[in-house]
């Protein structure tokens, strides 16, 4: 005891245990309450229907349902349309991210002019973005003006086009905006890492007279090799999370545009709940082994850069 005060072994005084578990007691009712209940009940609710008057335990009625209508509602398409995203931040957006990065990471003139530039499109919500490009794209009539990219195009096509509400256009121009949207986050996440690169190591690989490709091949990929797999992860979870861009910049998804992401949200609005929670589950037990499956190539291609 001190001054009248138990003390356990470590030295707190209950007053100071009491605080320390309120302390830990917020993030603990977070994870329980948005983490494990949100999610569990989730679960729960895409084996239930409801009838009318009541909820009832429906088993796999709602995951036969996607299944049954799978030709009649395109969800083939709709998976299509959602894979396809996926080598377009692969093979353009990636590789733009990284090149973007090494000349940023080299101080070309104005740098940080354009990494304020790079990073701008994820400090305003995207749903202002994704508004602000769907103007861009417009293709005019009666009150609203066309847009500045399709005037620009149409100099090259000598018309304009219905970029966004032909079906032959629609899903490029989207492709488009995920590149134009996404490239500049990572490009900042990879240009963080390549800053963390010993100039000690640079300078010896200049000493041996080796150029800027043998520099960063031999050098700048092994180190920011981490964050590079991490960027490579989350490029790999886009074809599962693309949303926000069919939906304000083509009306909710239409001209052949619709997401799987984007149709679980429809499925909710609708309201049909149920059937959206099935179709989150059916989502998840793709993406998550899809994702590993990433994760673990990844791995594998790190531990062939280290050696």
């Amino acid at each position: 005891m001190e001054g009248g005060k138990k003390i356990d072994k470590f030295g707190n005084t209950p007053s100071r245990i009491l605080f320390i578990c309120l302390l830990l007691a917020i993030p603990m009712l977070n994870f329980v309450i948005f983490t494990v209940y949100a999610n569990f009940g989730g679960i729960l609710i895409a084996f239930r229907q409801f009838d009318g008057v009541k909820e009832y335990f429906a088993g796999f009625a709602n995951f036969i349902k996607f299944f049954r209508d799978w030709n009649v509602s395109d969800y083939g398409k709709t998976l299509g349309v959602s894979f396809a995203y996926l080598p377009i931040v692969g093979l353009i957006s990636l590789p733009i991210s990284l090149v973007t990065s090494y000349f940023l990471y080299k101080k070309i003139p104005c740098a940080k002019f354009f990494v304020i530039i790079l990073f701008l499109p994820n400090i305003i919500p995207a749903a202002v973005m994704a508004e602000f490009y769907r103007r861009l794209w417009d293709a005019g009539g009666g009150l609203v003006e066309t847009g500045a990219l399709n005037k620009f195009f149409s100099l090259f096509t000598g018309r304009e086009i219905n970029w966004l509400t032909d079906p032959k256009y629609a899903n490029q121009a989207l492709w488009l905006y995920t590149v134009w949207f996404g490239f500049g986050y990572n490009a900042i996440l990879l240009w963080g890492a390549m800053n963390r690169v010993p100039k000690e190591l640079v300078e010896s690989v200049k000493l041996d007279g080796a150029g800027l490709c043998r520099e960063f091949f031999s050098i700048t990929v092994p180190i920011i090799w981490p964050t590079l797999s991490m960027v490579i992860v989350l490029t790999a979870m886009v074809p599962f999370t693309i949303y926000m861009q069919p939906l304000i910049i083509c009306a909710n998804g239409d001209y052949g545009t619709r997401t799987i992401a984007l149709l679980a949200m429809q499925e909710i609005k609708r309201p049909d709940v149920y059937f959206a929670a099935a179709i989150n589950i059916l989502l998840a037990c793709v993406s998550i082994p899809f994702v590993l499956i990433v994760k673990k190539l990844t791995d594998k291609a790190f531990a062939v850069v280290e050696v």
